[in-house]
């Protein structure tokens, strides 16, 4: 098995049921407190740019899938996403871990407001926020 595929210190492996998603796997989770989900994903040689970074696109579909999973914690309803936003403030290199984390700011009976970040150890790599549709 090679490194990807090895659980990083404090996290278990996560079946993700999206195929999208799947694919940029594996995917890890841990919890840090009752209501932070930290989702790890490592950053592959299929995941990079042209610069050997990783791609803005993987970078903003793992944080949909946070947001929206943020979102959808403690409920049986699915969502979409209606809005997303991003600001890239880093590259990932190949190999780091990025860990991203979404919360909820507001949720009401069809909106669910949500922001985060995926980080690699300490820094910040990008901050994202949206609002998801209940359905």
């Amino acid at each position: 098995m090679s490194k990807t595929g090895i659980p990083p210190k404090g996290y278990k492996a996560f079946n993700i049921t999206q195929p999208h998603i799947d694919s940029l796997g594996p995917g890890f989770y841990k919890k840090e407190d009752e209501d932070q989900l930290v989702l790890g994903f490592y950053v592959k040689e299929e995941n990079l740019n042209g610069y050997s970074s990783a791609h803005g696109g993987l970078l903003m579909a793992l944080a949909d899938f946070s947001l929206a999973t943020s979102a959808m914690r403690n409920s049986d309803r699915p969502v979409t996403t209606v809005s997303f936003h991003s600001e890239f403030i880093r590259p990932a290199p190949l190999g780091s871990l990025l860990e991203v984390r979404a919360k909820v700011t507001k949720k009401g009976k069809s909106l669910a407001f949500s922001e985060g970040n995926i980080k690699v150890g300490d820094d910040v790599i990008l901050n994202f926020g949206g609002v998801v549709k209940i359905l």
